[in-house]
């Protein structure tokens, strides 16, 4: 209710139910202001939780990186092998052109050796690249849901502080009016006192 909607009446100021409306509007809106508040607070707490969810993944991702490093360390060995197994076949092959003899022999060998390395370098590649591709598919999703949610939280966070620094001055501005109001019902009580 508007001020000026307050009627004055010939004795004694304004009208007391007017006036007694406007304040219970003044309290109504009053209260309405601290529902928006606890609403506010209550969604700045949901997207806090939101970003402490969205950090655990993070480091969950991180100790996933971490154990396919790992894992990638623990391959190497085969790497080693592999390279021992093809200087095998090398040392091998002065031996099977020296020994006619033994040709055949030295013959499956290498074949065997670079067959076991084949199958060992493919084998350990495929793994490397499904587990690289599946954390860079894994870190991409996580990325792009940590920086929407991070970028709701912030605008919805900078909502709700524009309201919180809006409402002391409008509690203010209330308090102001009552004050105004409690002071010409004074006059009023005290002039009513004067003329008896």
């Amino acid at each position: 209710m508007d001020r000026s909607a307050i009627r004055s009446v010939a004795f004694g100021g304004f009208d007391k139910e007017d006036v007694a409306r406007y304040i219970e509007q003044l309290s109504q809106e009053t209260e309405k202001l601290r529902e928006e508040r606890d609403a506010l607070q209550e969604k700045a707490d949901c997207l806090e939780k939101e970003a402490d969810e969205l950090r655990t993944q993070v480091q969950e991702l991180t100790k996933a990186r971490e154990e396919l490093s790992a894992e990638m360390a623990r391959l190497a060995p085969l790497e080693k092998e592999n390279a021992q197994l093809k200087e095998q076949v090398e040392a091998l092959r002065p031996d099977a052109e020296a020994h006619v003899m033994l040709r055949g022999q030295v013959g499956a060998i290498e074949c065997e050796a670079r067959q076991r390395a084949a199958e060992l370098e493919e084998h350990t590649a495929g793994q490397m690249h499904k587990a690289l591709d599946l954390f860079r598919q894994q870190y991409q999703i996580l990325m792009s849901t940590f920086e929407t949610a991070s970028s709701h939280m912030t605008a919805e966070l900078r909502k709700m502080e524009v309201t919180l620094a809006q409402l002391p001055r409008t509690m203010d501005q209330t308090g102001v009016e009552l004050d105004r109001l409690a002071s010409a019902l004074e006059k009023g009580t005290d002039a009513k006192s004067d003329k008896k």
